[in-house]
This record gives C-alpha cells, sequence and structure tokens, in this order.
C-alpha cells in the first residue's frame, strides 16, 4: 500500500510541475520575455530593456558561435554581430513549438524553464530569405520580482 501511495505522489507532483499550458499566466509571461529578447531587442535592435532582463552572470552556449557570458558581452554580441551588419537578420519562434516549465523550491515558484525552436532569416533584395533553424532552451530566474535570462543553449543548427 506505501508503494502505491508513494507513486501516485510521485505522478501527481510530475502533473503538477509538467510544462503549462498556453493560457498559464507564466506561460504568458516566458511569450512576453522572448518578445523582449528577440523580438524588440534582436529584431529591432531596441537593447534598452536587457539590462532589467539579462542577468548579469548571464551564460550562453552557442553550438555555432561558442560561450558569451555576462549581460553586458552578451547585450555587445547582439549589437556588433546582429545590429551593426549590413545583411539584416531576424529571428522567429517557430509556432506551437514554445513550452514552458516552472521550477519551485518548497512551492515557491523561482525559476523557469522556456524550450522551443526558432527560425532566422536574411534580407536580401527586399525580401526575407530563411536561413536556420534551431532549438533553444533559456532559464529564466526571478531575481527579486524580475524575471532574469540567465542560462541560454541554442543549438541543433541547420537549414
Amino acid at each position: 500500500m506505501r508503494k502505491i501511495q508513494i507513486l501516485l505522489l510521485l505522478i501527481v507532483s510530475q502533473i503538477a510541475y509538467s510544462q503549462v499550458k498556453n493560457t498559464d499566466e507564466l506561460y504568458k509571461t516566458a511569450k512576453k520575455l522572448d518578445s523582449l529578447i528577440f523580438d524588440i531587442g534582436f529584431n529591432k535592435c531596441d537593447l534598452s530593456h536587457y539590462k532589467s532582463i539579462v542577468s548579469k552572470d548571464l551564460e550562453f552556449y552557442h553550438d555555432k558561435g561558442g560561450i558569451t557570458s555576462g549581460e553586458e558581452a552578451f547585450t555587445a554580441s547582439i549589437k556588433n554581430n546582429i545590429c551593426s551588419s549590413p545583411n539584416k537578420i531576424k529571428r522567429e519562434l517557430v509556432p506551437n513549438t514554445m513550452k514552458v516549465y516552472p521550477l519551485y523550491n518548497k512551492n515557491a515558484l523561482y525559476a523557469f524553464v522556456q524550450e522551443g525552436e526558432h527560425e532566422f532569416f536574411e534580407l536580401s533584395n527586399g525580401k526575407w530569405n530563411k536561413g536556420s533553424r534551431a532549438k533553444f532552451t533559456i532559464l529564466w530566474v526571478l531575481e527579486g520580482k524580475d524575471w532574469k535570462m540567465k542560462r541560454v543553449l541554442s543549438y541543433d543548427h541547420h537549414l
């Protein structure tokens, strides 16, 4: 009987702490943060809000570009490699690929994992041409009352 109770507890806890629905408030928060990093920052080159949502000790691991450490280096990388490039690049989240997993400590939400796939496009002769597609995983951590992008994996880039 004790084994059945433990098994049921594990199943219930897995359901309670698994991926949230796209109607959940945490999912909407992740979507908003994703938009701030990519739609506003990466695509429109408005990096003014990065200090408020990127952790000072960010670690960004990229399968083609190596490791970027810290908020300042990350912001400089976007500014110098994306925003200053003569070849305009944009990123789009692939529909229906984003998943959000909450992380709790003693029933208190302290972080979440966002994962998904994104595609990159390059502007050429006035037309956006599809470039690479990749997977990503982001660890967002609550620092005080603010969500901060703390760890990022960007991998499986392919055409």
